[in-house]
């Protein structure tokens, strides 16, 4: 088969670095040179995310890799049933107690999402060349990282796939927006979606370039799955240089005239 046909669900390859392209000219507002300037982009890219949600209005939100469960709280706020999911033991003891007390109606689940149910091993940096590391932080993965001066604390996990979740909590069908930030695990991620994309809305996933972690998805592989789900990007940031986040649609919701114009916006720089 030539590398532009497609399969029953897929993206031909032809498409995908069309896509690849138009998103890089978002570049054309942002200075790749200055940090702060990347980082805006980051802040921009997230405020339409969550405008989006104000108008898209899902029933259910899903975070992965939640950390402090920021998106969850909003939209709880908003009316979805939210679920937070942190596989970091210290980050759910250090923010459990507060989001029980500020956000008592998000669900936050101390559990990896991965392709499988049960237990699953994390790995939380413990030191980096013999300086010792705060273990509450966002930057630790179901991967170990392509630097040997790491060293880490392994610890094992309640672990589930999304599409066992879902079921188990009778959620399978329903639609929902997802924001997945699990640095490099995106693979271990995605395998245990089976078919739960289908009733994704909007998704926001981080994605990388370059292979910082051993054995991870690089975004042009990324693009080939969600594109596969029926989800289409249309905007990005350049938070760093070669990691950086994608917003993705699902095909019908694109054609929203109200989610429409708000992208336009977004793309014109408002």
């Amino acid at each position: 088969m030539a590398k532009n046909e497609t399969l029953s669900g897929s993206v031909s390859e032809d498409v995908l670095h069309l896509q690849d392209l138009l998103l890089l000219q978002q570049a054309r507002s942002v200075d790749l040179n200055n940090r702060d300037d990347r980082l805006k982009s980051r802040d921009r890219l997230q405020t339409f995310f969550f405008d989006l949600q104000r108008m898209i209005k899902p029933g259910l939100s899903l975070e992965i890799g939640a950390h402090s469960a920021t998106f969850s709280q909003r939209m709880d706020r908003l009316g979805a049933q939210a679920h937070a999911f942190e596989a970091n033991p210290h980050n759910y003891k250090a923010f459990a107690p507060k989001l029980g007390r500020q956000s008592p109606e998000v669900r936050y689940h101390h559990m990896a999402v991965s392709d499988v149910d049960g237990e699953i091993t994390f790995q939380v940096k413990e030191s980096r060349d013999g300086k010792a590391l705060n273990k509450i932080a966002g930057n630790n993965s179901l991967l170990v990282r392509n630097d040997p001066s790491f060293v880490y604390e392994s610890v094992t996990v309640a672990s589930t796939r999304l599409d066992s979740f879902l079921n188990s909590q009778g959620l399978a069908g329903q639609e929902y927006s997802a924001w997945i930030d699990v640095e490099g695990a995106l693979s271990k991620v995605t395998a245990g979606f089976g078919d739960a994309m289908q009733g994704c809305l909007s998704l926001i996933v981080e994605v990388e370039e370059v292979s910082y972690w051993q054995g991870q998805m690089l975004f042009f592989d990324a693009m080939r799955y969600f594109g596969s789900q029926n989800l289409v990007p249309v905007a990005r940031d350049f938070e760093a240089p070669h990691q950086y986040n994608l917003v993705y649609l699902r095909k019908d919701v694109l054609l929203r005239p109200n989610v429409r114009l708000l992208l336009a916006r977004f793309l014109r720089g408002d």
